[in-house]
């Protein structure tokens, strides 16, 4: 059993995957952050997830994966952090897509807070 958490639940992107992680059958959906809801549980939020019986931490938990489900941007810090602690990270905005930081700049307007991690990070489609 993987012990997974989520960065930033309450997006759509947020939802779907708490929905899809906790029917895997080897994941154990551990920690879900979400700024604008800290301290209040999945299931008064979102109805549908009412069977997922967690909190919205402000900080990511104890976990050997997270998903983060924020925005472009605004993920890389995020990724970065968790890194450091040594969780394996899949990101799901655009802030990992691209090799080089100077595209970041052009494509989208957006100077990469974390260059040196652009090359250590797999695009996957």
């Amino acid at each position: 059993m993987y012990k997974v958490g989520i960065i930033n639940v309450t997006g759509y992107i947020g939802m779907e995957l708490a929905r899809l992680l906790h029917r895997h059958p080897q994941v154990e959906l551990a920690s879900i952050t979400g700024r604008s809801a800290v301290g209040q549980r999945l299931g008064e939020l979102l109805p549908h997830l009412a069977d997922i019986d967690l909190v919205v931490e402000p900080e990511l938990g104890d976990v050997a994966l997270v998903f983060s489900a924020l925005p472009h941007k605004t993920s890389a810090e995020a990724v970065s952090a968790a890194l450091e602690r040594g969780i394996k990270v899949v990101d799901i905005s655009a802030d990992f897509r691209l090799k080089d930081a100077r595209d970041y700049e052009r494509w989208y307007d957006f100077t990469h807070p974390v260059p040196q991690l652009l090359g250590e990070a797999v695009y996957g489609l």
